[in-house]
């Protein structure tokens, strides 16, 4: 399996826009692997998870080929996850695309009504973007993938979602946004072994300070927990991500913290092969 992070930044990026913090200043400076846009993630070039505002530079600068991606997997719709009126730009006449091109797009009620709403204003769309709602603990093939979706604990207004994905022999967890998992979400979680998991790190080493976003503590403990039941061991790799501007996520910087405790900082353009 073949993961490429094209955005790993929270909902602001870094730096973030209007910004004079320390942070973003520095940022602005250094360039490079402490640049990091909005959260989407692409596995194995034909599916995509989360589509935020800046996927369209990820189209222009960061490599990513749409015309390759035919499955989307939309963990919730806040706006650096989810940007619909960007996605129905693949239906007439925004776009000319190859005879039978579709996109499949899953998510849970919210993201498929908002874009169904947008959909239904063109007739001429004859199955360009054909929409999945789905819940948590559903189970789907996408592609060459099988996808189990799990509970995220992030939103009170809907259901925010999690997903475990299987191709090629391999197991990736793809977990953010959410504070740590619910327990139906572990439960659904032993039946699986992972050989890569992905975990949000929003505030970095600030313990707690988001309610529904987590820490690199409570990576830490997820992680435990994972290998002390079976879940994953020695080879697994695990991978922090989603990073907020305020907690200094610099490349380097986080490369020292996470290193001792077995865990990857990512960052755009990064990729990983398991």
């Amino acid at each position: 399996m073949k993961l490429h992070f094209y955005g790993t930044g929270a909902s602001e990026g870094f730096p973030s826009l209007f910004c004079q913090c320390e942070n973003c200043a520095s940022a602005r400076k250094l360039g490079g692997k402490n640049i990091r846009t909005r959260a989407s993630l692409g596995v194995d070039e034909e599916l995509l998870i989360d589509f935020s505002q800046d996927t369209y530079g990820h189209c222009l600068y960061g490599g990513l080929d749409l015309t390759k991606i035919r499955h989307l997997l939309i963990t919730h719709s806040h706006s650096d996850h989810f940007c619909p009126a960007d996605i129905a730009n693949i239906l007439p006449p925004m776009a000319v695309t190859e005879e039978g091109r579709t996109l499949d797009v899953y998510g849970n009620a919210v993201v498929t009504e908002r874009l169904d709403s947008i959909r239904r204003r063109f007739p001429e769309a004859n199955g360009k973007l054909r929409l999945h709602q789905i819940r948590a603990f559903d189970c789907f093939r996408a592609g060459e993938h099988e996808i189990t979706a799990l509970r995220a604990d992030h939103m009170e207004t809907e259901e925010s979602l999690l997903y475990v994905i299987r191709g090629g022999g391999k197991t990736l967890l793809y977990g953010q946004d959410s504070a740590m998992f619910p327990e139906d979400t572990w439960q659904a979680l032993k039946d699986f072994r992972f050989d890569c998991v992905l975990l949000d790190c929003t505030s970095v080493d600030q313990p707690h300070h988001f309610q529904t976003h987590m820490s690199f503590e409570d990576n830490l403990s997820i992680k435990r927990r994972m290998e002390e039941e079976g879940l994953a061991g020695d080879g697994t790799i695990f991978i922090a991500t989603h990073f907020v501007h305020t907690f200094a996520p610099f490349h380097d910087r986080l490369t020292k913290m996470f290193a001792p405790y077995g865990f990857v900082p990512a960052y755009d353009g990064m990729e990983t092969e398991f």
